[in-house]
């Protein structure tokens, strides 16, 4: 399969050249069994208000995954929770051993959104450098850009399920990832469904003191296809590709005051066998502000897009809210301002606040986003086993 032999080719070039991230159970000692708990209470409110109506919607019943249309013509709200409980055993210094149960409810409904196990081996190639076979270390680790990525995805699709290999040091960071989102069997009326991809970042030392510069490079694949299963869609593959570079200057001591610009540009094409397809490749460019004082962070940015769709991204960014649709906007120019703080009372446990708008150019129109979670991960030491 191409997709899978573009993300075989990453994971061999990147592991032949980095030392990479520390495990974040590395604390644990070898024999030692302990709890492990992952939870995000979470409230989410999107005051949107795109210049799309229902009727624009050609609304068929073969989508490339499952969507909520109110979610591309009006607001909405995410307010929940999610809860990973894990047993994590370490064998020994290179391996690693999680099984637990990963819960996703939304306030007000009475049955859970999703109960799944997760489970994962890891293994410590080096004392930075870690592989994981099962469930990954959440989709947030990915550090991947808003537009080709949705920031909410941290509350709504946090579990992935598949292969990874993180690598990081003072300089560089590196993630590849293979995320296994829909298994088939032979005969399946449903469509096999894998995403996956890189997420490298350099940074320099510092220059003259007080000068960084940050260089990302991100790619992400999504495929929908599978040969043995008897699905009536087009197969599909969308590629996406962003990269830029970002100077952050130091403005106080022991930089607790930072500011920062960056540019970034997006590429997108997609690969399907639907001769429907409204677009097929797009661009778009980012220029974006930054400024850091401890746990306040201050932003604005400039989107300009042309036939712009991740799969993945928040699709306030995108000129078509579904990809089967036939509302397409070709041009989007959107400028956007952020702000936010991030406590932390305990190094287990932060509290996040954060406002964004995002101004419509074209249509002249403003939509808001505003996101309060309250973020806890601890590790609690159970017992020793002896070997």
């Amino acid at each position: 399969m191409r997709f899978l032999s573009i993300i075989l080719f990453v994971f061999i070039i990147t592991s032949q050249t980095l030392q990479g991230q520390v495990s974040e159970e590395t604390v644990i000692q070898p024999g030692e069994l302990s709890l492990r708990v992952k939870n995000i209470n979470f409230f989410k409110d999107n005051e949107y208000f795109n210049p799309i109506k229902a009727s624009d919607f050609i609304l068929i019943s073969s989508l490339p995954a499952p969507v909520d249309k109110s979610k591309w013509i009006e607001g909405y709200t995410l307010p929940g929770f999610f809860i990973q409980p894990e047993l994590v055993y370490q064998p020994s210094r290179k391996v690693t051993i999680r099984a637990g149960t990963h819960i996703l409810k939304y306030a007000g409904t009475q049955n859970y959104t999703l109960i799944k196990p997760v489970f994962s081996t890891s293994l410590n190639i080096s004392e930075k450098t870690v592989l994981t076979l099962g469930t990954l270390s959440g989709c947030d680790k990915h550090l991947l850009f808003d537009p080709d990525f949705d920031s909410e995805r941290l509350y709504t699709n946090y579990s992935e399920d598949g292969f990874q290999f993180t690598s990081s040091n003072d300089h560089i960071f590196t993630d590849t990832w293979i995320n296994w989102e829909n298994f088939i069997f032979k005969g399946d009326s449903t469509r096999e469904i894998i995403s996956g991809g890189e997420s490298f970042r350099f940074t320099s030392s510092p220059v003259a003191g007080i000068f960084h510069f940050i260089v990302p490079v991100q790619i992400q694949v999504k495929h929908y296809g599978g040969q043995i299963s008897n699905y009536l869609e087009p197969v599909e593959t969308f590629y996406n590709f962003a990269a830029g570079l970002r100077v952050n200057i130091d403005l106080g001591q022991k930089r607790v005051s930072q500011a920062g610009i960056e540019y970034l540009q997006f590429f997108n094409t997609v690969v399907s066998n639907s001769t429907s397809s409204p677009i097929k490749n797009g661009n778009a460019s980012w220029l974006r502000l930054h400024y850091n004082y401890k746990s306040l962070y201050i932003g604005a940015a400039f989107w300009k897009g042309h036939n712009f769709y991740a799969p993945e991204g928040n699709a306030i960014y995108a000129s078509i809210f579904d990809f089967h649709s036939d509302y397409v906007i070709p041009e989007r120019k959107i400028i956007t301002n952020f702000v936010s703080i991030s406590l932390l009372p305990e190094s287990y446990l932060e509290l996040f606040l954060g406002l964004q708008t995002y101004y419509d150019v074209c249509t002249k129109k403003m939509n808001s986003s505003i996101a309060l979670h309250l973020s806890f991960d601890k590790l609690i030491k159970l017992a020793t086993i002896k070997n």
